[in-house]
């Protein structure tokens, strides 16, 4: 049987591995996030995953991030610490810069951020003060928490449309934490499957556990106590 594959049908997506301390040491002393899907999803129904989801340009990769950037503080040497610049790194089309706003290993952890707010509720942020102190050390995620945080409201608001997740860090004057997502590995679909994706894998580690808020669409529950 001859397979014919369309080079355009790849699509950039991002997934985070999310690993917590545990407070009881038994064979490893971390957990990691990982959940069910909802057999009404249209990829990979009840399926075991992890968070994560597809890349949207008009709302990862537009030029009102670069400009909250800006506004925020975030300096180019910050951002320029997230690209990956070895020349023998090899990169799908699909994960590479276009050069319409930013360079693409910035607004796939954007994705990453956004695609994990969505489906778990979980928002690793930074404000002025994590901000200051980021430096070339590893550093450990950390959730939003506050009593007045509308957790479900907007959720479901960027669930609706990723758009709001721009939307959302201003409200809370906070930036996503790009900074502790760790790059770990590029994936890519097989070629025969139905829907196609380049993916690139995040690792962040936090030392205590996030709060965790299912989006009942597309998760049916997790498969570790978060």
């Amino acid at each position: 049987m001859e397979y014919k594959c369309n080079k355009l049908s790849y699509r950039p997506s991002a997934t985070v591995i999310i690993a917590t301390k545990k407070k009881v040491d038994a064979n490893a002393n971390f957990e990691i996030l990982l959940f069910e899907r909802s057999t009404n999803t249209s990829f990979a129904p009840g399926h075991c995953v992890f968070p994560g989801g597809t890349f949207e340009e008009a709302s990862d990769e537009c030029q009102e991030w670069m400009n909250y950037f800006e506004e925020y503080g975030v300096s180019s040497n910050q951002l320029d610490r997230l690209i990956v610049k070895e020349p023998n790194t090899k990169r799908t089309n699909s994960l590479l810069s276009t050069g319409k706003s930013f360079s693409r290993e910035i607004s796939l952890r954007i994705t990453a951020c956004r695609e994990t707010f969505e489906e778990v509720g979980i928002l690793f942020f930074r404000n002025h003060k994590t901000l200051k102190k980021l430096s070339s050390t590893p550093t450990f995620g950390e959730d939003y928490e506050d009593v007045n945080f509308d957790r479900v409201g907007w959720q479901f608001a960027v669930h609706k449309d990723a758009k709001q997740f721009l939307n959302l860090c201003r409200s809370l004057h906070v930036v996503p934490d790009l900074w502790s997502l760790y790059e770990w590995s590029l994936w890519r679909s097989p070629f025969t499957a139905e829907k196609r994706y380049d993916t690139v894998f995040y690792f962040v580690s936090s030392t205590k556990k996030p709060t965790v808020l299912l989006e009942h669409s597309e998760v049916k529950r997790t498969m570790v106590s978060f």
